[in-house]
């Protein structure tokens, strides 16, 4: 070991607590700063994966319920045909099918897009080619694009899968490439993505259908061209399409630069949390400087004999660089680890729970730097300033004062304003932590309008090809729900289109009898759930009027054409009138009738309201479906059924394929995931500033109870209690954290406020949260100043006497 590292590690081994905690608080720092900081930079400041990205544009029809809604397939095409502002405008819808490979069946998610979409990307594929645009969209024999995950995952990373055919939905494909590594595209506020790419074939009845909308748009600038003039030439051919189609009236559309709809969402509640972890850093720091300067301050007389028995001032300066020097390097390299494990926790945990913009995060080196030089440079200055005021003292006179007030008022008073500061920062984090704690409570103890705790979730898919003319439902639908009802367990069986609690639907601007139609997106909007009639009990919802729906609700031409609604759309719709009975639109003479209402299911998320609802069975709305998400309810655990259902499945067709099989709590808990994730990181900020604080805190009340053992001492030979000078520090202690706590609070009432997007229903002034985190706050302070104070009671009098 070099000569001058020794006596500094010795120096550092010597105080112990003192060097770990300050490698403690600059691991913390560090860390949690350059983890959110890589969250940040990527959902945030990074720029898209996409050459020349900043002309690339999304295109959002709207109306006045939508602001992002997609379009039908007309209405796209005539704007791709017409626009000059635009040099490309290419259009992708996401679903889901069966992939058949590797004598292996699968559900895979897809995207079907105009064979331009990735060329108007400027997509460089990790191998093959990319669709060509103008020839693969109308290719005899269809092809297909598997992303690097897929390829890796079925084909097990084998270049030879190039001209390889498959089986889509029961269709031969080609495949002709394999996209780059976490591929994924923003489109308002989520990402278009998915495991195979198609391109996308557009019907007959769809090439005709203006209301059917269901394509994402987007689009790359021509030269020249801007953001808002595109938007105006698309207006202005919008018009021209509601001038020619009269029921398209209330539709407009608006065009966005891409990189702020990648943004969307998620930059307010992740600047706050980059707000929080910034003064988490400034706790550590100030934690560091405080530490080394009580230490430094306490090291006087020890360099004054250095000093006198011939040591230079070089000499003892660069002792305490090369200390600093030791501590930042362990505490950066500490840090460093810890933003390793945050990254990919983040990057592994927080994707899946809706912030797909945080799937691939590099460490973010650049923020590891400058935290890395703010706590060097706050190292050395902490460290050198009292070696630097010892070699401007005389010697002899820091020999005389050793043991009596050491530091100074001023250096005494900096300290005190390090731990009020500390301890209002905490404060500021800890009230944050306690709002979100109270909004996430209120989402998780809300009635979800069943009982979820014994529903198994599955979804099934099955070839389309083996059900021709749409007789999945009769074939395969019914015969597998009564082979799943058989399983020993399992009380009942039921199919939805779209499993409860998932953020997306159907919807169409309902018309009821009576009600003119000349503006149909003036109309309410209603989500369209598509069920088996023995949905409700297995969901264990309620039935509030009417009847649910039955077996005779079918195709029959004598059977009425029947829905049911939920509360939300009767309360909404009808207050104070009976919603059954009531008839809506289904085409210019076709009605539905409403025979029933429901209890209401938060489909869009714990944190959203309830929409308005119908539900229509399968025979009367569904009979081309060839994908049916199942619920099952048991008695028991639902994961012990897993395998028994799925037996049940596969005994009616053998190539269908399971997917997303898991516990309704397990759907539930994953819709609160984005609530979840904030709650976590502010909960870790306020508990590690806390903890800061009270090191901090600790720390230096135990440095006054060193520099004023002289005054103990004297008072307890005075006559003076042990009790009486534990409680003299203790005083002097919540002084510092009524203080910080004081601080706190008004800091609080400007920061918290930021929050309100975040709280889920909960006030910012909540009273429970503002009196519960200064009581915690107060009583961790006080015990840390307590620990520190014991010092205080075992000064005997004898030290008075050899001072």
């Amino acid at each position: 070991m070099p000569a001058r590292i020794r006596p500094a590690v010795r120096g550092l081994v010597r105080h112990p607590l003192l060097s770990l905690a300050a490698i403690f608080c600059l691991a913390l720092g560090l860390g949690a700063t350059t983890a959110i900081f890589t969250a940040v930079n990527a959902a945030l400041l990074r720029p898209l994966p996409f050459p020349a990205a900043d002309r690339l544009v999304s295109v959002f029809r709207t109306t006045p319920n939508f602001a992002t809604g997609p379009f039908s397939a007309p209405n796209y095409l005539d704007l791709a045909r017409e626009t000059r502002t635009l040099e490309t405008l290419a259009a992708a819808t996401s679903g889901s099918g069966i992939l058949q490979a590797e004598g292996r069946s699968m559900r895979a998610s897809i995207v079907r897009a105009s064979d331009d979409y990735l060329a108007m990307l400027r997509v460089r594929p990790a191998l093959g080619r990319i669709f060509r645009p103008g020839q693969d969209g109308a290719a005899e024999t269809p092809v297909l694009v598997l992303t690097e995950e897929l390829w890796r995952e079925q084909f097990g990373g084998d270049p030879s899968v190039l001209g390889r055919a498959v089986r889509l939905d029961g269709e031969i494909h080609e495949i002709i490439g394999v996209l780059p590594r976490d591929f994924r595209v923003p489109h308002g506020g989520a990402q278009i993505a998915g495991e195979v790419w198609v391109p996308l074939r557009i019907s007959g009845w769809q090439a005709t259908a203006r209301r059917t909308n269901y394509l994402l748009l987007q689009g790359r600038l021509a030269d020249g061209a801007a953001a808002g003039t595109a938007d105006r030439e698309l207006h202005g051919i919008m018009e021209r399409i509601i001038e020619a189609y009269p029921e398209l009236r209330g539709e407009q559309l608006r065009v966005v630069p891409l990189h702020r709809e990648s943004k969307r969402g998620i930059e307010g509640p992740l600047t706050l949390l980059l707000g929080a972890v910034a003064l988490v850093l400034l706790i550590a720091v100030a934690n560091v400087a405080s530490l080394l300067l009580a230490r430094g301050a306490g090291r006087q007389a020890e360099w004054a004999i250095r000093t006198a028995i011939g040591a230079s001032r070089r000499r003892i300066l660069s002792g305490a660089i090369v200390e600093s020097a030791i501590l930042t390097t362990v505490g950066a390299a500490a840090g460093l680890a810890l933003a390793w494990a945050g990254t990919r926790v983040i990057e592994s945990r927080v994707a899946a729970v809706g912030l797909p913009q945080l799937a691939a995060m590099p460490i973010d080196l650049r923020v590891l730097g400058f935290g890395v030089a703010l706590a060097v440079a706050v190292a050395l200055l902490s460290g050198l300033a009292p070696a630097w005021q010892a070699q401007r003292s005389d010697p002899q006179d820091a020999l005389r004062t050793e043991g009596r007030s050491g530091a100074g008022r001023q250096h005494n008073r900096f300290l005190r304003g390090l731990i009020v500061a500390e301890v209002a920062l905490s404060l500021i984090l800890l009230l944050g932590a306690g709002l979100l704690l109270r909004g996430f409570r209120g989402l998780v103890d809300q009635d979800p309008g069943f009982d979820a705790s014994t529903l198994l979730t599955l979804s099934v898919h099955v070839p389309a090809d083996r059900y021709p003319d749409g007789t999945a439902v009769d074939r395969f639908l019914e015969p597998a729900l009564e082979a799943v009802e058989a399983v020993p367990g399992v009380s009942r069986a039921a199919a939805i289109t779209l499993i409860p609690y998932t953020s997306w639907g159907w919807n169409f601007n309902i018309r009821y009898e009576g009600v003119p139609g000349e503006d149909p997106t003036r109309l309410p909007l209603v989500e369209t759930r598509i069920v088996t009639p023995g949905f409700f009990d297995a969901m264990g919802m309620t039935l509030l009027a009417g009847r649910p729906l039955e077996p005779g609700d079918d195709e029959r031409p004598e059977a009425p054409v029947v829905a049911v609604a939920n509360r939300t759309l009767a309360e909404r719709h009808f207050p104070g009138e009976d919603a059954v009975g009531r008839r809506f639109h289904l085409g210019d003479t076709t009605f539905a009738t409403i025979v029933g209402v429901v209890s209401d299911i938060k489909n869009f998320g714990p944190d959203q309201p309830p929409r308005p609802e119908v539900y229509r069975t399968y025979d009367q709305g569904g009979r081309g479906a060839t994908s049916f998400p199942l619920i099952v309810r048991v008695t028991g655990d639902p994961s012990a059924f897993a395998q028994a259902v799925g037996r049940a499945v596969f005994a009616v067709d053998p190539e269908a394929a399971l997917s997303r099989v898991r516990p309704m709590e397990e759907v539930i808990a994953a819709s609160m995931g984005r609530p979840r994730f904030y709650l976590a990181l502010m909960g870790i900020f306020a508990g590690v500033a806390v903890a800061l604080a009270l090191a901090g805190l600790y720390g230096v009340m135990s440095y006054v109870v060193e520099q004023r053992r002289r005054e103990l001492g004297i008072r307890a030979a005075l006559g003076g209690s042990p009790g009486s000078n534990l409680a003299l520090v203790i005083r002097g202690g919540a002084a510092l954290i009524g203080a910080g706590i004081l601080a706190g609070l008004g800091g609080g009432l400007l920061v918290t406020r930021l929050l309100e997007g975040m709280l889920y229903g909960v006030s910012p002034l909540d009273a429970a949260a503002w009196a519960a985190a200064p009581l915690l706050l107060a009583a961790s302070g006080i015990g840390a100043v307590f620990f520190a104070a014991r010092r205080a009671a075992r000064v005997r009098p004898m030290v008075a006497m050899r001072e």
